[in-house]
């Protein structure tokens, strides 16, 4: 073989050698390229909203929440500061107490694959609920009827005080203190009306099954329905104690 047919020999030898080495090269590099990219899109921190949106599912996974009347749930921020992997897998959320009174709750949302971490998140829960207002300012012991009252849809937590959710509940109730135009009524502002009054005259009914007497009295002290108050016979200035009935009349068990 002549030396210039050597030369050419060795000559495309090397070329398709270069060539070779440049073509792995070039996919080594798109092979890096392409997993400092993946690298790059995969979240270094979890996000707050797959945080908040866990406890979400968290809270309405309860049947005490499921019960209530289209429930929202809210969250306060979480601390900016916090910094949290971001979790492989899905997030898990559990109540720290199944109260939530005040619509006040705390959950402990977790992540439980390779990497382990927890949060405690506090949310506030609202609902729709029906609340009764008074339409005007009322004085106390103002006997209520349905022109006094209105029931609105609102949404609100739920209450430390149970609030009056029908207007059929405060209906010939009375007041025990003065109230604003507007006030949510709550039961413990209700009490049964004073029907007879001290001095009043009543009528005195006694009896069983077998048989019934009624006499004139006169009341001793006030008295709502279903009270025990003390009444004065007036044809014997006997003291008895009677039950106040709604009509006015003392009903007197044992004679």
């Amino acid at each position: 073989m002549t030396p210039d047919k050597n030369n050419a020999i060795t000559g495309r030898w090397k070329q398709k050698f270069v060539n070779k080495l440049t073509l792995s090269t070039m996919i080594l590099a798109l092979a890096g390229t392409l997993a400092t990219s993946t690298h790059a899109n995969r979240p270094v921190s979890e996000s707050r909203d797959n945080i908040f949106r866990a406890a979400k599912e968290g809270v309405l996974r309860m049947p005490e929440v499921r019960a209530l009347a289209n429930p929202q749930i809210s969250s306060t921020q979480l601390d900016n500061r916090v910094r949290l992997a971001a979790c492989p897998g899905p997030l898990h959320a559990e109540p720290t107490h199944r109260s939530f009174r005040g619509g006040r709750l705390t959950l402990k949302v977790s992540c439980e694959h390779e990497i382990s971490w927890s949060i405690y998140v506090p949310v506030t829960i609202t609902s729709d609920m029906t609340v009764v207002k008074v339409n005007r300012s009322l004085p106390r012991g103002t006997i209520l009827s349905e022109h006094d009252l209105q029931a609105l849809l609102v949404q609100r937590s739920p209450g430390h005080l149970p609030l009056i959710n029908h207007i059929e509940e405060a209906v010939g109730s009375a007041l025990k203190r003065p109230l604003t135009a507007g006030t949510e009524l709550q039961h413990s502002m209700l009490e049964a009306p004073v029907v007879i009054k001290r001095g009043d005259q009543t009528v005195i009914a006694a009896g069983n099954a077998n048989f019934s007497v009624r006499m004139t009295g006169k009341a001793l002290q006030d008295g709502a329905v279903g009270e025990q108050i003390r009444v004065q016979n007036l044809a014997s200035k006997r003291t008895i104690q009677g039950e106040v009935q709604a009509d006015g009349t003392i009903a007197v068990m044992q004679w």
